[in-house]
């Protein structure tokens, strides 16, 4: 190496000549990623399935969608903790439901130290510890029970908690991705039992919806039905009633009577 070579010339890969070091760090950072791989259809045989086994594919919960509902159960105990506790272990005044008067609030039961408010024209005051339980029993209950759907496995339970979970907060955006979330698993269910798989937009090869529950599938008849004017199937053509073997007597004449003489 001759003497002030800083080395920053080297070799490329595929020997084309010398490449350096602004042509290795547009290689590493400024080079497009690889394309993915196309994603290969799910290569199930269903013409092995059972009935049970495709409503099992259709109610059952998939591993993306178990992540979304865990992530779902622990999202929900936070924000349970967040908008009940720090109310319930200190003194924070909010906004509450008392509408004033000529600019003043008048004292109600169970509120302490109401005071108006003239930027928001409201009553605000401090609500006791047990104003929270409730909303946070209820919250963190819905919470769990997304949990325990995840645990059983089952979409509709699932995105069922997920909806009412959302309407427990009572906030547009927890019930927005709460309901977007349990619509879109319901979404997953129906292209299921439809096209046989929850990323599918066709049917797959094979796929047949199951039966209703209690009802049977009936084989197709190997002997087609007539059609009128193509003949009479004699295996279907109805017959005529046969006559009645029933012996019945003739009733005798009705005997003419004589007019009165005159």
């Amino acid at each position: 190496m001759p003497p002030g070579n800083t080395g920053l010339i080297t070799i490329g890969d595929d020997g084309s000549g010398p490449t350096t070091a602004w042509q290795r760090l547009s290689q590493t950072f400024l080079r497009p990623p690889p394309p993915k791989p196309p994603r290969e259809p799910e290569d199930v045989d269903f013409s092995r399935m059972t009935d049970d086994e495709k409503r099992a594919r259709i109610t059952g919960v998939d591993p993306t969608e178990r992540k979304v509902g865990i992530a779902a159960a622990v999202l929900g105990i936070a924000l349970a903790i967040y908008a009940n506790v720090p109310y319930m272990v200190s003194k924070t005044s909010v906004v509450t439901t008392v509408k004033p008067k000529h600019k003043s609030c008048a004292q109600v039961l169970g509120i302490a130290g109401l005071h108006y408010v003239a930027s928001t024209k409201s009553c605000d005051g401090v609500y006791p510890a047990s104003h929270y339980v409730l909303p946070f029993v209820v919250s963190l209950v819905l919470a769990t029970a997304i949990y325990v759907t995840v645990r059983i496995r089952r979409r509709a339970p699932l995105a069922f908690t997920m909806v009412m979970t959302g309407l427990a907060f009572g906030s547009l955006l927890v019930l927005v991705p709460y309901g977007a979330a349990g619509g879109w698993i319901m979404l997953r269910a129906w292209r299921t039992q439809k096209y046989g798989a929850p990323t599918a937009k066709t049917p797959l090869t094979g796929w047949t919806p199951p039966a209703p529950r209690g009802t049977t599938r009936r084989a197709k008849s190997a002997t087609p039905r007539s059609h009128k004017g193509k003949g009479a199937d004699t295996a279907t053509t109805r017959k005529p009633p046969a006559a009645n073997k029933r012996y019945t007597p003739k009733s005798p004449p009705k005997k003419k009577v004589a007019p009165p003489a005159s």
